[in-house]
C-alpha cells in the first residue's frame, strides 16, 4: 500500500484545494493530510487563520478525500509526523517551495530518503 502525505493549511477550502488533494490521491492508495496549526499560521501568514484548526480539521474529514487528516506537528519544520506516518510519497502543491526545501533540509539531517512530488495548478484557474 503506498502512503502519500500533503501539507496544508486549508484554512478557505476552495476549488483549487479540492483539485490539489485529488490530485494527491490519484498518487497512492492512503491519503494522509498534515493540517497546519494555528500558530504556524500566524507565525507564517502574519494573521489569524479564519477558521481555527479543529474547524479545519473537521471541514478536511468531511470532503472524503483523505483517508486520515491529522494536525501538523506543534513544532513547525520538526517533521515528526513523517515518522509516524512513514509516507512513500510527499505531494506539494505548486506555491510550496519553502515547505520544499524544509523537507529536503530535515532528510539530509535525518538520511531519510521520500520522494516529493510537485503538483500543478488547476488548469482553468
Amino acid at each position: 500500500m503506498k502512503t502519500v502525505l500533503i501539507f496544508g493549511t486549508f484554512d478557505l477550502l476552495h476549488p483549487g484545494h479540492l483539485f490539489l488533494l485529488r490530485q494527491a490521491r490519484l498518487q497512492g492508495d492512503r491519503l494522509v493530510v498534515s493540517l497546519a496549526r494555528d500558530r504556524f499560521v500566524r507565525g507564517w501568514k502574519g494573521k489569524e487563520p479564519r477558521y481555527p484548526e479543529q474547524e479545519r480539521l473537521v471541514r478536511l474529514r468531511e470532503t472524503g478525500l483523505a483517508d486520515e487528516v491529522r494536525l501538523s506537528d506543534p513544532e513547525p519544520h520538526s517533521f515528526k509526523l513523517l515518522e509516524e506516518v512513514r509516507p512513500d510519497l510527499i505531494c506539494l502543491g505548486h506555491d510550496q517551495q519553502e515547505l520544499g526545501r524544509a523537507l529536503c533540509q530535515w532528510m539530509r539531517r535525518n538520511r531519510v530518503r521520500i520522494p516529493l512530488k510537485r503538483l500543478g495548478r488547476m488548469p482553468w484557474g
